[in-house]
């Protein structure tokens, strides 16, 4: 076998790369997309500044262990340079969509996921909480949350303090929250009574969502939520009574550091179709965006530091200055993270599919961009153009709906709706 030009004799990269990257321990480059998917080719700073300028840059074949000594590691992306490829395999799409006025102004909307029919939860301006049927259109006043308001300082990175609204799959329990801020509320939507105050702690809460979630595991409703900035716990959702106690997770000046210290700001949970695994897009200095996964049965049952160091746990991914992104799971086993990069100002629009088993990549292909929704067989991203429909194992667009940008999912009806105007807009999602 000849020495390529890297000076090894070895089977080809996929990528061609500058001189100056060859031989060196730099890893910082610039990717050059070829236009085909995400295939580029490397260069180093000096290279891409040259080209920036007009000047030919040479870029020459190198080996599979050279050019992925330069690629393996998210944060060494400088920037990407030229379009990458989008391929298209249109299907038929029936891009109706449903409209419905709703009953009083609304701040936010949450899906009873159990009910096979639209039945949504309304949070109202005034602070009533709602059963609303899409289709009967009939509104049933259940409750009326009465969250701490709390003072809205300058936004950080432009997020402003918001109410939000959860509902557990069988809809009997709410939960209202300030994203960006540190309170919140449990609600029996059966007796209208507070069941769990909520508070998250103000340390930079205002750099995350409220992390909270329900699940049904035992029999029972649970709700995970943020107690601290680097801890969650798990109450019951009827008592509030909490069933994971353990020692303090923080420490002060002069005191020991905790066995299981763990030095992560939690932000924005997603619970798996199955409610087996938990993702979480939070935070650690310096900043740098982690989102994380770990298996719920093994924190509820077995080890009640599953969430802070268990075995399960693992790191999806970590980008400099980019969290509070779309993330979906497609299922049990897999979990999208939108954008591919590892920094904030080097980030191109596209996904990322991730084992939730083991934090490994799966694939990823560029292109989708806004919230992100799944079902058994598709992807679907709310662009600022409309909803765009893709096939995750092939990362082909195979759709289109403009001027429709959802912003929740109704698993159990199998729906996507946002809230304009005061009019519920909602859209069936193709059967499975």
């Amino acid at each position: 076998m000849d020495l390529l030009p890297c000076r090894h004799a070895a089977y080809a990269g996929s990528s061609r790369m500058c001189a100056h990257l060859i031989g060196t321990e730099d890893e910082e480059h610039v990717r050059l997309l070829t236009g085909h998917g995400l295939d580029s080719d490397l260069c180093c700073r000096a290279c891409d500044r040259a080209a920036q300028s007009g000047e030919r840059i040479d870029l020459v074949v190198a080996c599979e262990g050279c050019v992925a000594r330069v690629t393996d590691a998210d944060w060494s992306i400088l920037g990407w340079r030229g379009t990458p490829g989008i391929v298209e395999r249109l299907e038929p799409l029936d891009a109706t969509i449903f409209e419905t006025s709703l009953p009083a102004p609304v701040i936010d909307l949450a899906p009873i996921a159990g009910q096979p029919d639209p039945v949504w939860l309304l949070l109202a301006e005034d602070g009533r909480i709602g059963r609303f049927h899409a289709e009967l259109r009939t509104w049933e006043v259940l409750a009326r949350s009465t969250v701490p308001d709390e003072p809205d300082h300058e936004p950080w990175m432009g997020h402003s303090l918001r109410r939000q609204l959860h509902a557990s799959a069988g809809g009997r329990y709410a939960a209202v929250v300030n994203d960006f801020g540190r309170y919140g509320q449990v609600l029996d939507l059966v007796t209208g009574s507070v069941t769990l105050a909520l508070d998250g702690g103000g340390y930079h809460a205002d750099t995350v969502p409220f992390s909270v979630a329900f699940v049904e595991h035992g029999g029972q409703t649970m709700v995970i939520h943020r107690t601290e900035w680097n801890r969650l716990d798990v109450s019951d959702a009827a008592t509030g009574r909490m069933t994971t106690p353990r020692q303090p997770t923080a420490y002060g000046k002069g005191e020991p550091r905790p066995e299981h210290y763990l030095d992560y700001f939690h932000g924005r949970l997603y619970v798996s179709p199955g409610g087996h695994r938990i993702a979480d897009d939070g935070w650690v200095w310096s900043p740098v965006g982690i989102p994380t996964v770990w298996d719920l049965s093994a924190w509820l049952d077995d080890n009640v530091w599953e969430s802070e160091d268990g075995p399960s746990r693992h790191r999806l991914c970590q980008r400099a200055y980019h969290w509070n992104q779309p993330m979906c799971w497609l299922d049990d086993e897999r979990v999208v993270v939108s954008g591919i990069g590892g920094d904030d100002e080097a980030m191109l629009a596209g996904v990322r599919i991730l084992n939730a088993a083991t934090g490994t990549e799966l694939t990823s292909f560029a292109g989708p961009t806004g919230e992100l929704f799944a079902d058994t067989a598709r992807l679907y991203a709310a662009a600022p153009a409309g909803l765009e429909v893709w096939d995750p194992i092939t990362g082909h667009r195979t759709g289109t709906i403009p001027a429709f940008a959802p912003t929740r999912h109704h698993v159990g009806a199998g729906e996507l709706a946002t809230v304009d105007f005061g009019v519920l807009r909602r859209w069936r999602m193709r059967s499975t």
